[in-house]
């Protein structure tokens, strides 16, 4: 699995865990995304795609580069969470 698979699958945690959204479907719907697609990559058979990322941070204000490994700030805001 990739590293910016893993990191968004940590994110929908995260994003529930904030009571940003209620279910994964919820997440996938304001993505545009099928629920089935998340299944699939959580077995490593699919992955998400630049479309989708950058929709992701579009739609939550996520920082790109913590999808990547590069920095340990999640959104883009002053105060933001940390996870490595």
């Amino acid at each position: 699995m990739y590293l910016s698979d893993k990191r968004i699958l940590r994110l929908i945690e995260l994003l529930i865990f904030q009571k940003k959204i209620n279910y994964v479907k919820e997440f996938c719907d304001e993505v545009g995304i099928l629920s089935q697609t998340v299944s699939k990559i959580k077995k490593g058979t699919n992955h998400f795609t630049v479309d989708q990322i950058q929709k992701i941070c579009i739609t939550y204000n996520v920082n790109a580069n913590w999808i990547f490994g590069i920095e340990n700030t999640v959104f883009n805001i002053k105060n933001s969470i940390k996870l490595n």
